[in-house]
């Protein structure tokens, strides 16, 4: 059975997570933190190790300091459990954020879920 959750939409496709933000709104603080401890519990209660996270297709609308924080955070975590991320359907608004706070050098970016399960199997 698929884990469920308030922010994400997450299926498993083999050893992959594929989780999605659920909406795009605009996302307050505490509901970052909310989104971000549904990813660690991915992480540390359901087992995953491979986590392909769908950020679009539109553009994220979040204070993105505490995204990113929680974002490189996470991608800690996944290294310490033997895991990784891969980062896909970003919209280039969000990515010129990752860009312009130099983020973009720590995390794969991949056109889509399907991209990402195959960069994993690969």
């Amino acid at each position: 059975m698929e884990p469920s959750f308030r922010y994400l939409e997450v299926e498993r496709r083999g050893d992959v997570f594929c989780a999605r933000v659920r909406d795009n709104r605009l996302l307050a603080e505490i509901e970052v933190q909310r989104l971000a401890a549904e990813l660690v519990d991915l992480v540390k209660v359901h087992g995953c190790r491979k986590l392909a996270l769908s950020l679009g297709p539109g553009p994220l609308q979040c204070l993105y300091s505490v995204f990113l924080a929680k974002l490189v955070a996470l991608r800690r975590i996944l290294e310490e459990q033997g895991g990784a991320i891969k980062l896909c359907e970003v919209h280039p608004e969000t990515y010129g954020v990752f860009k312009a706070c130099r983020l973009h050098e720590h995390f794969d970016f991949l056109p889509d879920l399907d991209a990402a399960v195959a960069a994993f199997a690969g």
